[in-house]
């Protein structure tokens, strides 16, 4: 084969491919309109859509109170009583974010006497106006009688600050005890004072 019968059949196939690519872009014709034997269906093309963003369902927003929470000085003689914010969800959480307030205190003269204390379950029943608290005790609670008087006291009042609660059962680790930190005497309830 010479030069020249290869370079006319390299012209003749490109011309033949040339031919064969523009065919496609014309539906059922081909050149010489001569009509085509077999049509190449196109092939579906498959779009995947991202699923819609669902709205991200925005958090409860917290309600807030001002309530008066109490400290111990720091000779454990007397209490120290501040205002302080709570936060919490429902109105239900209102007496546990209050006792909690009593764990810290950003005043370094007003001495936290709650701050190495559990509330492990609090519950308030509406219609008897009673309100039950589970404490659980860490070794730092453990307080002299003046520390456990001050702490006794400092209960009351946080709760007794909310007209709502008539009165108080504490529970320790669960059950019910006679003495809170072996000092004194604790009541089963403690009735709000008149």
């Amino acid at each position: 084969m010479t030069k020249t019968s290869r370079l006319f059949h390299g012209v003749l196939l490109v011309s033949a491919i040339t031919l064969s690519v523009t065919a496609c872009g014309q539906k059922g014709q081909l050149v010489g309109g001569a009509t085509p034997q077999a049509t190449i269906a196109p092939t579906p093309t498959t779009v995947v859509q991202s699923p819609a963003p669902t709205p991200t369902a925005t958090p409860e927003p917290l309600k807030q109170k001002k309530v008066k929470a109490f400290y111990s000085d720091q000779d454990e003689m007397k209490l120290i009583e501040k205002e302080v914010t709570i936060s919490y969800k429902h109105d239900a959480d209102v007496y546990e974010a209050a006792l909690n307030a009593l764990k810290k205190s950003d005043d370094p003269k007003a001495i936290p006497l709650f701050d190495d204390l559990t509330f492990t379950s609090t519950s308030f029943d509406k219609a008897k106006g009673e309100l039950k608290l589970d404490l659980k005790f860490g070794p730092k609670t453990q307080l002299g009688a003046p520390g456990e008087e001050l702490f006794i006291q400092a209960l009351k009042k946080t709760v007794f600050q909310f007209p709502e609660v008539k009165s108080l059962y504490v529970l320790k680790n669960g059950k019910q005890v006679d003495s809170l930190m072996g000092h004194l005497e604790l009541p089963y309830p403690i009735k709000r004072p008149n």
